[in-house]
């Protein structure tokens, strides 16, 4: 019985811990997250680049994700307010690249042509000391139809 309670003490106290460095990580994140979604309501993209991990560069490059940002920008407006809905914080000993703490967290954004949702992996290195962004996801209605409009103007052969 009392090698029972010991295993329990120290299950709960390794739990305990766990659970502090995860909630202090989904934190972390959350404030590169906001000090993003606050510069893009005062300024739009302007300075944002810096938050996007060396991973997100090498795998997106700066050419798509003006695109990306050229598109969200003209389907949906600016940025007007956003507000975090979900997240979830795992911690990973996987590859070099994508060893460490990995949040994903999920916000509905309210942009001046409409709603959305954006969902932001932001990664940080089992060797780092900063989270930066390592995956950034647009959905919404109004992006969804641009989408579409494109691809069936694209499908019929006409461009314009």
């Amino acid at each position: 019985m009392k090698h029972a309670i010991y295993t329990i003490g120290i299950v709960f106290v390794f739990l305990s811990l766990f659970a502090c460095g995860l909630v202090k990580g989904k934190g972390e994140a959350e404030k590169v997250a906001e000090s993003l979604f606050q510069e893009r309501i005062s300024d739009g993209w302007l300075g944002s680049d810096r938050y996007y991990s060396d991973l997100f560069w090498k795998n997106t490059g700066e050419k798509k994700w003006s695109n990306i940002k050229n598109l969200v920008e003209k389907a949906m407006g600016d940025l007007e307010s956003y507000s975090l809905t979900t997240w979830n914080v795992q911690s990973k000993v996987n590859t070099r690249e994508l060893s460490g703490t990995i949040v994903i967290l999920v916000y509905e954004t309210v942009y001046s042509e409409g709603k959305g949702t954006e969902t932001l992996m932001i990664h940080k290195p089992l060797m780092g000391n900063e989270f930066s962004i390592l995956g950034h996801n647009f959905n919404s209605e109004r992006i969804q139809q641009m989408m579409d409009k494109s691809i069936e103007q694209a499908a019929s052969g006409n461009s314009a």
